[in-house]
């Protein structure tokens, strides 16, 4: 099916009030000596009910001033698209501190992936965290290796998209609502601080949102022919390729468009009439229009579909993990889960913008979620700024299609959390819709804002003097009285919400400060990279390097194979806990034949430096082989044990042992079962939130190793 003219929502000047959807005011009036007219008893009760018409006649905003030109009004949008994304430009550039950082956990696993040789790479995928699209890793994989493996080259993908979230944002917030909606809706998403964190990060949230916007302007646009339908649909299939979730958004959008020409035939409607002989005459073209929409909807439906089935799926080895538990309708009855969505539905309006992640304690959030009172306020407001958004655009062919996409998403999310695929509400993987719930939040918000102007109006009108009817009618006087009342009662609600919803764009930037104030703060396994050179400087031939923890074996390859980074902790050796210098005595040889630790431990004892003082300079050897490695998913379990019985180093080698931090509990056992089968550590580093390096060398030679 064609989609509607695209077209901005100011109304023309001098339209009608039926034009829009406003009834007149009802009785003559009486003009008085002033020019104006007296409105009669009917018209006082016109305030109230002019002020709910705003609302359900989809009005997009007030008629501008008939000296706008067309020219001058896109010459003002276009200004809006710029300061946007200048915005957009100017707080990532405030906070370059934050692209520089190194790579964390949750970053690093990533480029892992996307950097294997084609041999290993897809056997590689099948253990992925989390699933990503073909097209997303296509992006990561050319800025790697353009700009080289670096942290801030990698974070590219994610930051310049949002530029394109912030105009994108603003273009569909201006279709559907007046500017200063969708400027404030452009802000929301743009200068949120969660929204701006993503974006620092080596993850596909923003391109995601970003994305999503596309997808609903395409089907948005208008198409003079159905080639051209066909290219957009086309287009929409391709953003799936670089977008995972966009499948979510084009299934209901397709379902839509193939059901509403048979809406007419299999609907109530349809079946009163079934036997009618003009509804079986209108039965065949209902048909073929069906099939006409399903076929022009068919690129991007069959696009997404086979790259969710033959690429995604492939990646869902983590639904057996416990991290989403809680944001999976999976495994809940009927009770828990009707219980489940609804606190899912009121975390996701309660966000700042709407939507955004509201769990990941690596993320900062709104100073607003550290207040009770606050959330409650934020959620009773834009859940009733949404519901209005859903009835003012639903009156709108191209609302219909936001409002779809957006509803539609949500439930598509809902069914994959019941098979465990996709975690449901407001957390990370969802980010995609925080654009859509904003700019439908912003167009109920606008709409409210008149209702409350109307609603003013019409109370002020019915309360001027000489307006009311005559003294003589008292129940009149006192049916005026009731009037007026509910009108300055409905404005003042009205404006109560408008005022508190207000707030999402001022909550939303306040976690900014949070960004600003840990910009060069460190986050968990952010020194891999420092790890792995340190191993590669200690390395030497017939050494063995055994890896332990579940989660150590992506970052590890990443900072030996790949990364480009030289260690961000490259220190010299300082001083030891007893305040001693310790240059030249600490820290071990490096790539020296013949030359072990110089840091003696008594058996079963650690002895790690203090600052710097472990930290070895020198040369960094060369990688280290995966055929040299050897990797546990668990600390303590014999696994250490059973490795170096099976590939123990020669006479002259050494095992180099590294623990992930999640996994330092069990790290006593471990050490046992070396020294059990003949090795004993002599040297140890510690990476801070990160992992603890130790050299064993064999416990009858440390002497002999001692430097």
């Amino acid at each position: 099916m064609l989609a509607e003219p695209a077209g901005g929502t100011d109304q023309p000047a001098g339209r009608t009030a039926h034009e829009l959807d406003i009834p007149p005011l009802r009785g003559d009036g009486v003009t008085r000596g002033d020019g104006a007219v007296q409105a009669d008893s009917a018209v006082q009760a016109s305030g109230a009910v002019q002020a709910v018409a705003v609302i359900s006649g989809g009005v997009a905003g007030p008629a501008p001033d008939t000296r706008e030109t067309t020219g001058s009004r896109g010459a003002v949008d276009m200004l809006a698209v710029v300061v946007v994304s200048l915005l957009a430009v100017a707080v990532q550039a405030v906070l370059w501190e934050r692209f520089r950082q190194p790579l964390w956990y949750d970053e690093l696993w990533r480029p892992h992936f996307v950097a294997e040789p084609p041999g290993t790479f897809w056997s590689e995928l099948s253990v992925a965290n989390t699933p990503s699209a073909i097209g997303s890793m296509g992006l990561l994989r050319v800025c790697g290796d353009v700009f080289g493996w670096h942290a801030w080259a990698l974070r590219l993908p994610s930051a310049v998209p949002l530029v394109a979230l912030a105009a994108g944002t603003w273009l569909l917030a201006r279709r559907l609502t007046g500017r200063t909606a969708a400027f404030t809706a452009a802000l929301t998403v743009t200068l949120g601080g969660t929204v701006v964190d993503l974006a620092s990060q080596v993850k596909p949230y923003t391109l995601d949102a970003t994305c999503a916007l596309a997808v609903v302007m395409l089907w948005m646009r208008a198409a003079s022919t159905t080639r051209a339908l066909l290219w957009s649909r086309f287009a929409v299939g391709v953003l799936a390729l670089f977008s995972l979730p966009a499948v979510f958004l084009i299934v209901p959008l397709t379902v839509v468009d193939v059901a509403r020409p048979l809406r007419g035939a299999y609907g109530w409607a349809g079946r009163r009439t079934a036997a009618r002989p003009a509804a079986r005459r209108a039965f065949r073209p209902t048909v073929r229009a069906a099939v006409r929409a399903a076929l022009c909807d068919a690129p991007a439906a069959v696009i997404a579909g086979l790259h969710a089935a033959l690429f995604v799926l492939h990646q869902s080895g983590q639904r057996a993990s416990t991290f989403w538990d809680d944001h999976f309708l999976a495994g809940r009855g009927l009770p828990d889960g009707i219980r489940f969505i609804a606190d899912q539905l009121a975390a996701t309006a309660a966000g700042a913008p709407p939507g955004i992640d509201r769990y990941d304690p690596n993320l900062v959030h709104p100073l607003t979620d550290s207040s009770d009172p606050a959330v409650i306020v934020l959620d009773c407001a834009v859940a009733i700024t949404f519901l209005a958004g859903v009835v003012t655009l639903a009156r709108r062919p191209d609302g219909r299609v936001l409002l779809v996409a957006t509803g539609g998403a949500e439930l598509m999310v809902l069914a994959a959390s019941a098979g465990r695929y996709w975690p449901f509400g407001a957390v990370r993987t969802n980010v995609f819709l925080v654009p859509l719930l904003t700019v439908v939040a912003a167009a109920g918000a606008a709409a409210l804002a008149r209702t409350a102007r109307v609603a003013w109006a019409g109370a002020g009108v019915a309360g001027r003097p000489g307006d009311g009817p005559s003294s003589g009618d008292p129940a009149g006087g006192r049916a005026a009285g009731w009037r007026r009342t509910a009108a300055g009662l409905l404005a003042a609600v009205t404006a109560v919400t408008v005022l508190a919803a207000a707030a999402v764009p001022a909550a939303a930037v306040s976690a900014l400060h949070p960004l600003w104030e840990e910009r060069g703060d460190r986050r968990p396994i952010d020194l891999m990279v420092d790890a792995t050179v340190t191993a590669r400087r200690l390395h030497r031939p017939g050494d063995l390097v055994v890896v332990g923890g579940r989660l150590a074996r992506a970052g590890w390859l990443y900072g030996m194979e790949v990364s480009q980074d030289g260690a961000s902790d490259d220190r010299t050796p300082g001083q030891d806990a007893a305040g001693q210098s310790t240059a030249g005595q600490d820290a071990p040889a490096a790539n020296t034949a013949g030359q072990g630790p110089t840091r003696q431990d008594a058996p079963g004892q650690e002895r790690p430096g203090g600052p710097g003082a472990d930290v070895v300079t020198g040369p960094v050897g060369p990688r280290v082989p995966r055929s040299s490695t050897v990797f546990l998913t668990a600390i303590g379990d014999g696994g250490v044990g059973r490795a170096l019985t099976r590939r123990a180093p020669g006479p002259e080698g050494r095992v180099l042992l590294f623990v992930l931090a999640y996994d330092r509990r069990g790290t006593g056992h471990a050490l046992d079962e070396a020294r059990a089968v003949g090795w004993c550590p002599a040297w140890t580093h510690d990476f801070e939130l990160t992992g603890t390096l130790r050299v064993l060398t064999p416990c009858g030679h440390r002497a002999d190793n001692a430097g």
